[in-house]
């Protein structure tokens, strides 16, 4: 018997994902940010004009927080939590380069739960999805013997917009926006205030037509880049002195510790320049090599240093 502790999440994934997908709209199945589907145009102001009455790219993410595994009820925020939940959805409708429409909330809850605790949850959920015009739409509630709370978001992106991480070619720069280890380095106890969502960036990376592959670091820089590697079948070659690391905080931290809601993003080198032109924020961290040299640290002195595959991952020990 294999058990879930052996082969972890990002095994049970990819046994899953070996499903093949068949309806003719299904663009992108298991093994990104979001799922895309593709169906007629809807009210998006489209940038290519002579796809105005062809079709649009529908995007589709979930997650879920459970409670003693992705957060603790003691002095918990519920209104940080519900505000966490949107945005860790809505940074993969960014990754993809598309903007958030939509959104379903299920939640899972005790019988002795406080009411107001709900309401702050919600109002949480809220103060995100007004600042990007999500319309929370339905969902479900359940008994359950302890709190969960799970989003579905859907989205919008052009056909010539979308972006996925699976189109990372040999060559290529590694950029990211922001800087890393912020959230580790506190504990995980950001301030609400301090978490990202990076649509309007997302939008303007996608419509600059400079990227070649883009993520989100949720899951931290490292597994980020990895994550591309997989996608696209390459390798990459990071730098230790160009990491930008988050004041208080260790590289590994940086390299490691996740849950910025940052853009991980390649981007071809001739291409550089018009990225430049869109000012925007970012920072050149490596470049994407051959496979065959997988995944490298080159540190301040020119050594190659171990990499740990990284990142937090459920069911492992």
């Amino acid at each position: 018997m294999v058990r879930l502790s052996q082969v972890g999440e990002f095994g049970l994934i990819e046994r899953i994902s070996r499903r093949e997908n068949k309806r003719p709209e299904t663009i992108v199945g298991i093994g990104d940010d979001c799922a895309v589907l593709k169906l007629p145009t809807s009210n998006i102001k489209l940038q290519n004009k002579s796809e105005r009455t062809k079709y649009i790219y529908q995007l589709i993410t979930t997650d879920t927080l459970v409670e003693n595994v992705d957060f603790k009820k003691k002095g918990l925020s519920f209104f940080h939590l519900g505000r966490k939940a949107l945005a860790a959805n809505t940074s993969d409708i960014s990754a993809m380069g598309g903007i958030p429409t939509h959104a379903l909330v299920t939640l899972g809850l005790p019988k002795n739960t406080d009411v107001s605790a709900i309401d702050e949850l919600y109002r949480g959920i809220d103060s995100l999805a007004k600042k990007h015009k999500i319309d929370i739409i339905g969902g479900d509630t359940t008994d359950s013997a302890v709190m969960f709370i799970t989003l579905v978001l859907l989205g919008e992106v052009e056909k010539v917009n979308l972006l996925l991480r699976s189109t990372a070619r040999v060559g290529d720069l590694i950029c990211v926006t922001g800087e890393f280890g912020g959230a580790a380095a506190s504990n995980f106890k950001l301030p609400t205030s301090k978490l990202k969502t990076n649509v309007k960036i997302a939008r303007k990376i996608a419509k600059s037509q400079t990227a070649t592959a883009m993520i989100d670091s949720s899951d931290g820089l490292v597994r980020s880049v990895m994550d591309i590697c997989r996608a696209s079948k390459v390798g990459a070659r990071l730098y230790e002195d160009a990491i930008p690391v988050a004041d208080g905080a260790t590289l590994d931290q940086a390299l490691y510790g996740g849950e910025e809601y940052e853009l991980v993003f390649t981007v071809k080198k001739g291409k550089m320049d018009r990225l430049l032109d869109g000012k925007i924020k970012y920072s050149v961290v490596g470049e994407v090599i051959s496979p065959k040299l997988g995944v490298i640290l080159i540190d301040k002195r020119g050594r190659i240093k171990p990499i740990k595959s990284g990142g937090y991952e459920h069911f492992k020990k």
